[in-house]
């Protein structure tokens, strides 16, 4: 999952800026995924992902 993270992570900003939102969403995750080519994005494992990136983002 970390790696996940890591991996995500660089691409929230500018979907948070495109977006207008404050945190980052299950719906942005699941295109940075798509659109990397990762694979991960089971419902289980990306709330953990999510809660993992709206944590740092937030600090």
């Amino acid at each position: 999952m970390d790696q996940l993270v890591t991996r995500v992570r660089p691409h929230v900003p500018a979907l948070l800026e495109r977006d207008g939102n404050e945190t980052v969403t299950r719906v942005q995750v699941r295109e940075i995924l798509r659109n990397e080519g990762l694979k991960g994005g089971r419902n289980e494992r990306l709330g953990l992902v999510l809660h993992e990136l709206r944590t740092e983002t937030t600090i």
